[in-house]
């Protein structure tokens, strides 16, 4: 299977560095073609607790490059859903499909609506990656993979990706109820990310703090509450608990929203805590604490952004 992987972040340069290592045949594609230069000229860098390993992968910013593959996995923000949704829409030959493995809701929907469901895969993911430098990234922390069609149930196709990623050393389950898979991890990333970014710690340091666990039992319960309004059935049965499980086997990691906060990008927060506001409002369910941390995100990101 031909896989492109679409964005150089952490999660997306540790996600091709591991298949390729596995032995797929991997392209990473860039929308910045200086950078995409760059990391070929450099090869791509992954660090883990191992050791370092350096690997030659083919970096493009031509999308051409997704008319010969068999599967491409959307590692972007979430607020490029849209623009890589109507590329994949574009180049993607009618037999591929398409894998989200993006932070936050609503990714499915955007390319089940570019793609058709039939050619859309959603998943989650609890692997804990850091971008050091462009093309170069560590593994922080391992966690579990789950995957599953946009419809219906686990087929031949999801479950060859789902030997893939287990092959490259992803603890990886297929499963059906791709909308239960992203609220899972919706709550999970609820529950750390925008606290790390405010309080700027790593995710095991919410565990050390107990006012921060409070906050992120409330923003959790929250989101637990609009899910099950909206007839989300959760994979784990204490998703406080869940959480607490990632951020200690993630300890020394730094959250993608810490990490967009000190080099001074747009968060995901509006589409993380804030998708749980704009869903609670929808199915008539409070959602203050969230609302504060999208806020309190957003104040931080209003420092840098407007200057």
């Amino acid at each position: 299977m031909k896989i492109a992987v679409i964005g150089p972040g952490a999660m997306g340069l540790m996600l091709a560095a591991r298949l390729k290592q596995a032995g797929s045949d991997v392209v990473l594609l860039d929308y910045r073609a200086e950078r995409a230069a760059q990391i070929n000229e450099n090869q791509v860098a992954l660090d883990h607790p191992e050791g370092s390993e350096r690997l030659a992968i083919q970096v493009t910013a031509d999308p051409a490059a997704l008319g010969g593959v068999d599967l491409a996995v959307v590692c972007t923000k979430a607020y490029h859903t849209q623009e890589v949704a109507r590329t994949l829409r574009a180049h993607l030959a009618q037999t591929a499909r398409a894998l989200t493995l993006q932070n936050g809701a609503e990714n499915v929907e955007t390319l089940v609506e570019a793609l058709g469901p039939a050619r859309v895969l959603g998943g989650i993911t609890s692997e804990g990656a850091t971008l050091l430098r462009p093309g170069h990234a560590r593994h922080a922390g391992r966690g579990q993979t789950h995957i599953g069609p946009a419809q219906g149930p686990v087929d031949a196709f999801c479950q060859e990706v789902v030997d893939l990623l287990i092959a490259a050393g992803f603890d990886t389950k297929g499963v059906e109820g791709v909308q239960n898979l992203i609220w899972t991890k919706l709550v999970i990333n609820v529950g750390i990310n925008s606290l790390t970014a405010i309080l700027e710690v790593p995710n095991g340091r919410l565990l050390e703090l107990p006012p921060a666990g409070k906050v992120m039992a409330a923003a959790v319960a929250e989101a637990v509450s609009v899910g099950q309004a909206m007839g989300v059935k959760f994979l784990h049965q204490d998703m406080l608990r869940a959480v607490q499980e990632v951020a200690h086997r993630t300890e020394a990691n730094i959250s993608s929203m810490l990490q967009d906060i000190r080099a001074s990008r747009r968060t995901e927060v509006s589409y993380i805590n804030g998708a749980v506001v704009r869903q609670g409002e929808q199915v008539g369910v409070p959602t203050p604490v969230n609302q504060t941390l999208t806020q309190l995100v957003q104040a931080r990101e209003a420092g840098y952004l407007d200057q």
